[in-house]
């Protein structure tokens, strides 16, 4: 690999053509934190093995540790590879119904049954297997987890021994290749979608300066004539000051 020359990282308008971005990648703990960054992709935690892009990934290990803090459930897994990984979940506290509105004893509504956090039954010991993204945290790798659920038996462990082996081999142990036609024909795809959404906004913004111009131009015609019918209310009242007594008397009978 390395007399072929260096690696060609390709653009992400590329990335859909890779056999690893939209997959779950399985892969060690050690490989996880053997990814790399690249600059511009940092924001979509997006890391890369060679120049495989990868996003998702899953792992089987046995739970080290189990914290919660910051609305956060942190899982450390410990797959025997040399390092652990945390897993995280986002973990918000149950609502206490003692502090709904309403006076003590008289529910103001009808309150839904919480749903069962099933991660509640993941305890430390267990061999688990974990899907999610991976992100970076306080310069080390972590999994925002996506779906974590137990593995029951030694079987199943072999077996996704065997898929990590089968994807090293078969994905990662070489370059991702693109030919310069498949690039260009991406690139032209992405400049057209770009084309397409500036015009698009260009559109919104458009309707919404005509929709506001209609409406600034019809607030002044409103307070003309709000403005031309106060006369018309004082009319009957300059006319009982210059009209004859039997005028004034009508006016006097109606309280005016």
């Amino acid at each position: 690999m390395t007399d072929a020359g260096p690696l060609e990282y390709y653009p992400a308008y590329c990335f859909h053509l890779s056999p690893t971005i939209n997959k779950w990648c399985p892969l060690r703990a050690t490989d996880v934190h053997g990814l790399e960054s690249r600059p511009g992709f940092e924001g979509d935690d997006v890391f890369f093995s060679f120049n495989h892009p990868i996003r998702w990934v899953r792992i089987v290990g046995v739970v080290v540790a189990i914290e919660e803090w910051y609305g956060n459930r942190v899982y450390t897994v410990d797959d025997s590879s040399g390092e652990c990984i945390e897993c995280c979940k986002y973990a918000p506290k149950p609502v206490d119904s003692r502090h709904q509105d309403g006076e003590a004893g008289e529910p103001t509504a009808i309150t839904p049954a919480p749903t069962p956090d099933p991660l509640l039954d993941i305890d430390v010991g267990m061999t688990v297997e974990v899907k999610g993204s991976t992100s970076t945290y306080r310069g080390q790798k972590r999994i925002k987890i996506q779906k974590l659920e137990r593995i029951r038996s030694t079987n199943q462990e072999v077996q996704f021994w065997n898929k990590i082996r089968d994807f090293r081999r078969e994905v990662l142990s070489r370059p991702w290749v693109l030919e310069k036609r498949e690039v260009r024909r991406c690139k032209k795809q992405h400049m057209a979608d770009v084309d397409a959404e500036e015009k698009k906004k260009k559109r919104r913004k458009e309707n919404g300066f005509a929709v506001r111009k209609v409406i600034a131009s019809r607030e002044p015609n409103t307070i003309s004539e709000d403005t031309r019918s106060k006369p018309t209310k004082q009319e009957p009242l300059t006319k009982s000051r210059t009209g004859n007594s039997h005028t004034e008397s009508q006016y006097d009978a109606l309280g005016l």
